[in-house]
């Protein structure tokens, strides 16, 4: 399965064991993602493996060889970039970079909302097959950063963060942050005081509360419906909690926020 548009190809394909593509010549800029299999690709007569999980860079003008694993089917999806819509400064930034890397969460939620644009043969679609080919290049580049600069990696303390903001809804997330920053709970106060923070418990409640007054304002959604999103005990737990941080109401809140839409419209 491929779509196209003019500067970018989003594809998807399953090969049997033994399977291979190539000897060719790569045109464009292209990412290579396995999720399944194995593949093994000779770069210029240099091999480098494609492990499940694993996305390599295929630059123009390179000989490449791809053999799939043997003994099972390799799944594998691509995204190829034409070099004429890769910007000068980008196209320098991409020449020295790793065959191989392990994908990120970001680049994986980009291709999957590449494979979600139902209207792609429409320009508007199109349109943002670009942007998201573009945006999955700029990806390859930050991921080999972080991969090669111990201090862009995450502290335990962020890594806490950052899963206590994308899992506030959850009702042990508290404990599951801890083991994702590979520390005890104990630990993981220390850290966040070191850090001029609150508990990681008050940060919580704090995240929750300020998740559920984006979506008080941004959707239509019952004070119910997003207390239970957000992780409260009730809808009257959310409002107390609401009103003690933010000196406001869920209704006042929301009242504001939309009677300002209609006078910025205006």
């Amino acid at each position: 399965m491929s779509r196209n548009s003019p500067d970018v190809v989003f594809g998807d394909v399953w090969y049997n064991p033994g399977g291979e593509c190539g000897p060719r010549i790569q045109q464009d800029y292209q990412l290579v993602i396995v999720h399944l299999g194995e593949a093994n690709v000779s770069f210029d007569g240099e091999r480098r493996t494609i492990s499940p999980g694993s996305v390599a860079l295929m630059l123009p003008g390179r000989k490449e060889h791809f053999r799939f694993s043997r003994p099972h089917r390799t799944h594998h999806s691509w995204c190829a970039v034409h070099p004429h819509a890769v910007p000068g400064s980008l196209r320098k930034r991409l020449s020295a970079l790793p065959q191989v890397q392990v994908q990120s969460q970001t680049f994986e939620l980009l291709m999957k909302a590449a494979f979600g644009i139902r209207a792609w043969r429409q320009k508007e679609g199109q349109d943002m097959f670009r942007v998201l080919g573009l945006a999955l290049l700029e990806e390859y580049i930050r991921m080999a950063k972080a991969g090669a600069d111990e201090t862009n990696r995450e502290s335990p303390c962020e890594r806490a963060r950052h899963y206590l903001e994308e899992h506030c809804g959850e009702e042990d997330c508290l404990k599951k942050a801890s083991q994702q920053a590979g520390v005890t709970p104990q630990h993981l106060i220390r850290l966040f005081r070191q850090q001029h923070l609150p508990t990681p418990g008050k940060y919580l409640w704090q995240t929750r509360v300020e998740q559920g007054a984006g979506l008080l304002t941004a959707t239509g959604l019952t004070v119910s419906e997003i207390a239970d999103r957000c992780g409260f005990k009730n809808p009257f737990h959310f409002s107390r909690l609401l009103r003690k941080m933010q000196g406001v109401s869920p209704r006042e809140l929301r009242q504001r926020a939309w009677e300002k839409i209609s006078v910025d419209n205006k």
